[in-house]
């Protein structure tokens, strides 16, 4: 685990799409497991309510998987990667508030099968390039999980 600016990234087994704050797991059946990072976490703030699509459906790269609520912000959680929606967090569903408390384990939000991962697997970063992109964009937007900054 790296942590920058107080707060945390896995630096093993997770690729990041920096831009929109969210985390992949690339799973052995060809699916990916994804999240909100720390820092998008830390961002959104207490979180209420998880609002994702519907399983089934198709979403492309960016765009809206879900929507999150909190007590200051409601907006969208974007997919990494484009592809059908295979399972939704039932434990996301019943307590948000775990994506808080664990953004990276019990905290996950949405697993999508890829449909387009050979394009798309270059936007996701990984390992040292990861940490620096991720760094360079905290500091860039004057974000941290430290001070409050962010909220």
């Amino acid at each position: 685990m790296t942590e920058i600016h107080g707060c945390n990234f896995p630096d093993e087994g997770i690729s990041y799409d920096v831009e929109n704050q969210m985390w992949v797991r690339f799973d052995d059946d060809g699916s990916i497991t994804s999240g909100l990072t720390d820092i998008g976490q830390h961002i959104a703030g207490d979180i209420l309510y998880v609002r994702p699509r519907k399983v089934g459906e198709d979403v492309p790269r960016g765009k809206r998987a879900a929507i999150i609520e909190s007590g200051k912000y409601v907006g969208p959680i974007n997919a990494p990667l484009s592809g059908k929606i295979i399972e939704i967090n039932a434990k996301v569903l019943e307590n948000a508030g775990i994506v808080n408390r664990d953004p990276y384990g019990e905290g996950w939000v949405f697993r999508i099968k890829p449909s387009n991962l050979e394009a798309e697997a270059g936007e996701l970063v990984e390992g040292a390039a990861a940490m620096e992109a991720i760094k360079d964009k905290l500091e860039r937007e004057s974000w941290d999980c430290l001070s409050g900054r962010g909220e």
